[in-house]
């Protein structure tokens, strides 16, 4: 009885403290490289299908990334949730789309080959996957005022930190100072996306920094000072922030028509 107060405490507890941040569902796909082309149309094509009709307990949002350097993986999926509660009670993918199809006004046949196809496409996602779930810190993104034409390519940067629990705001606090805000005031970074570990298995600190060009990534990359003398502030920093990983990815699409304004159709960047 014991157990199950405490269980029912810490949900409550976990709901409380998340309502209001965003929750990051996250997919590493070992999709074979052959059939990548493939992976990517079939993505927009079910994604589609999955905001056909109701839009209610469904995912605000859905982004998709190549793997580009860093970790072995051949893509990266975002699904972006308003909050815990709206990831927990989200309608099931698979079940939406396989829904959706049977309503289509199209023939028996084609709705039998969509559903073949959605099999070969499930199975690409499926094999060889990792996932977790994350949580935003709403008071680090930052987004440019300038509009972000998401029809683009980018690059994205995932910048993976491992401090332990009882250093992670004050690994914040000197990230901020000498990470992010230095991004911002150079101009070239047009989103910093930080996030912290929720469920699975990962960093407890990670910020996905969004460049429009390899050109603006290399400007910041080489204007942050990251080498020679260190203060000790940033001598802490490093000292704190365990064990430290880079993924280097191109953004390929998303269900976000422009900044500020989602969409029902996923946009494949050119």
């Amino acid at each position: 009885m014991k157990m199950k107060k405490l269980l029912l405490m810490l949900t409550l507890f976990i709901s409380f403290n998340t309502v209001a941040q965003e929750i990051h569902s996250f997919y590493t796909l070992d999709v074979p490289r052959s059939k990548a082309s493939d992976f990517i149309q079939m993505h927009k094509k079910f994604i589609d299908i999955y905001y056909m009709g109701s839009e209610e307990n469904k995912m605000g949002s859905n982004w998709l990334f190549s793997h580009t350097y860093g970790s072995d993986f051949t893509f990266k999926v975002i699904e972006v949730y308003t909050d815990a509660q709206a990831q927990a009670s989200a309608v099931n993918y698979g079940a939406e789309v396989s829904r959706n199809i049977d309503a289509m006004g199209i023939s028996y046949d084609e709705k039998k080959m969509l559903k073949e196809e959605w099999s070969t496409y499930f199975q690409l996602f499926l094999e060889g996957h990792d996932d977790e779930i994350r949580i935003t810190f709403d008071k680090q993104i930052f987004i440019t005022e300038k509009e972000i034409d998401f029809s683009k390519k980018h690059i994205v940067v995932f910048n993976n930190n491992n401090p332990k629990w009882k250093d992670r705001k004050e690994y914040i606090s000197l990230w901020n100072k000498f990470t992010r805000q230095p991004s911002i005031d150079l101009g070239e970074a047009v989103a910093i996306i930080p996030t912290g570990h929720f469920s699975g298995s990962s960093y407890t600190f990670q910020a996905a920094l969004w460049y429009s060009s390899w050109d603006s990534f290399l400007v910041n990359q080489n204007s942050l000072g990251n080498f020679g003398p260190m203060s000790d502030e940033r001598k802490r920093m490093w000292d704190i922030s365990g064990n430290h990983t880079d993924e280097i990815t191109t953004f390929l699409g998303c269900t976000w028509a422009s900044k500020g304004k989602s969409s029902k159709t996923f946009t494949i960047a050119k």
